[in-house]
């Protein structure tokens, strides 16, 4: 690979405040939402004007979801930022994703949704021309997929697989056809190539294989298409996770997956991505800092991941309301004392061996902290730990309703191990950070 260094910024979900988002149906959603809305220019403006500050680096890579939810009054604040940027001699490449497109868009007010102008599909290329379209070499309409020479010899494949013109996180046939000539065409110019594209292609975490939409579809095949044309890395989001994995073909070439968070709530972190003459690629993580706004006495950090611990709770509160018959009686008893119930209480009840380190731990704590530690990545909850042999013991105890599961979600050859991919989500047994890493690839 070639020597180039760029920014990785995700999911900046920019909202433009004049719109007026705000009251009870507004602050109802953001109980249980993961990132933040009226903070969200705020923080944008703030990493865009720590990134301009950095004379050595001028490129910076943004792979989708750039809008709140395609109101085009954000869509033209967020493009006032990028020229910001441009400003500062930055080259900015984007691509768009299902969050900025949007025929019905809408705000949250007291009295519930209140509609706005939206954006349509077809208008965001000539939108966002100035930052990735109007530089493309080659550019496949349908999808509004390109391929961009960043620097000499560098080139990005980037790949959108969220159009109105294919199923939603799909790299199809036609698309991987023209893909295919893009990396053979890159080759005979002796560029080196890597991609972007706004699903995860590998799943960021290993329960991920069994959600939908938190990896592109058929990603096996897209991963081996990728690593077997060229391609040893790719730049994801959508997720709003930290992660890096790797994947090998069948034919032994390797896929490299750098997933990063949302910009905009916890984890709240970006990127710096350096690939250096002996092909050394470096990753590392920057933490969102004070972007100006109060936060309550907390660090931005703190601020970011107690909004998203308290948010997964709710979740949870969520999910034990309602129901009819026993199954909603047993919800709501356990809806009842749910704030109130320690670890140690489940251990004795289901007779788990107790570790005293827990006992006094609430149940609603733990599955908060769990929760956010999985998104930062970097999963501490190894084989040892306390957390691992609690959750361990709980689904060793639901052994037989896993197993009756496993059948069913096993797909295409691929045997499911419920336990194995819960306790792996947790704790990263990979080798290598979700954080900041070092991988040397090929030249």
């Amino acid at each position: 690979m070639k020597p180039v260094s760029f920014y990785l910024v995700t999911d900046t979900h920019y909202f433009e405040n004049e719109l007026g988002a705000g009251g009870k149906a507004f602050e109802k959603n953001m109980l249980t939402e993961q990132y933040f809305v009226k903070e969200s220019s705020a923080i944008v403006k703030s990493t865009f004007a720590r990134i301009s500050d950095d004379e050595e680096t001028d490129i910076v890579i943004i792979p989708g979801d750039l809008s709140k939810n395609g109101e085009k009054e954000s869509h033209r604040s967020f493009i006032k930022e990028l020229n910001v940027l441009k400003e500062k001699n930055k080259k900015v490449y984007v691509i768009t994703a299902g969050h900025d497109y949007n025929d019905n868009a809408y705000v949250l007010q007291d009295e519930g949704r209140s509609p706005v102008e939206g954006t349509d599909y077809n208008d965001l290329c000539d939108m966002y021309r100035d930052f990735g379209y109007g530089e493309a070499i080659a550019f496949d309409k349908p999808t509004h997929s390109y391929m961009a020479e960043i620097t000499d010899g560098v080139r990005m494949l980037a790949i959108h697989c969220d159009s109105k013109n294919q199923p939603k996180g799909a790299m199809d046939d036609r698309l991987m056809a023209w893909a295919k000539e893009q990396l053979d065409k890159a080759r005979e110019d002796n560029c080196s190539v890597f991609a972007i594209c706004h699903y995860p292609i590998i799943p960021p975490v290993p329960v991920f294989e069994l959600v939908g939409d938190a990896k592109i579809r058929d990603w096996r095949k897209v991963a081996s298409f990728l690593a077997d044309n060229g391609v040893e890395l790719v730049l994801t989001g959508h997720m709003h996770i930290q992660s890096i994995n790797e994947y090998y073909s069948e034919n032994g070439n390797r896929l490299i997956d750098v997933c990063t968070a949302c910009l905009v709530g916890s984890p709240a972190k970006y990127r710096k991505i350096t690939i250096d003459e002996e092909s050394v690629l470096r990753i590392k993580t920057i933490d969102v800092e004070d972007f100006g706004w109060e936060l309550n006495g907390l660090t931005a950090q703190e601020y970011f991941h107690k909004h998203f611990y308290e948010a997964i709770i709710e979740r949870v509160r969520g999910a034990l309301r309602g129901g009819k018959g026993i199954l909603g009686y047993i919800k709501a008893l356990v809806l009842k004392r749910f704030d109130k119930i320690k670890v140690g209480t489940v251990e004795r009840l289901l007779f788990i061996k107790r570790d005293k380190a827990l006992k006094d731990k609430k149940l609603a704590e733990l599955i908060g902290e769990v929760g956010v530690g999985i998104f930062l990545g970097d999963g501490v909850h190894t084989e040892g730990t306390p957390v691992y042999a609690f959750i361990s013991g709980i689904l060793d105890k639901f052994s037989f309703v896993l197993k009756k599961l496993e059948p069913k979600l096993s797909k295409n050859g691929n045997t499911v191990n419920l336990k194995s991919l819960l306790l792996d989500t947790i704790g990263n047994n990979k080798g290598f950070s979700d954080n900041n890493a070092q991988f040397t690839l090929k030249k």
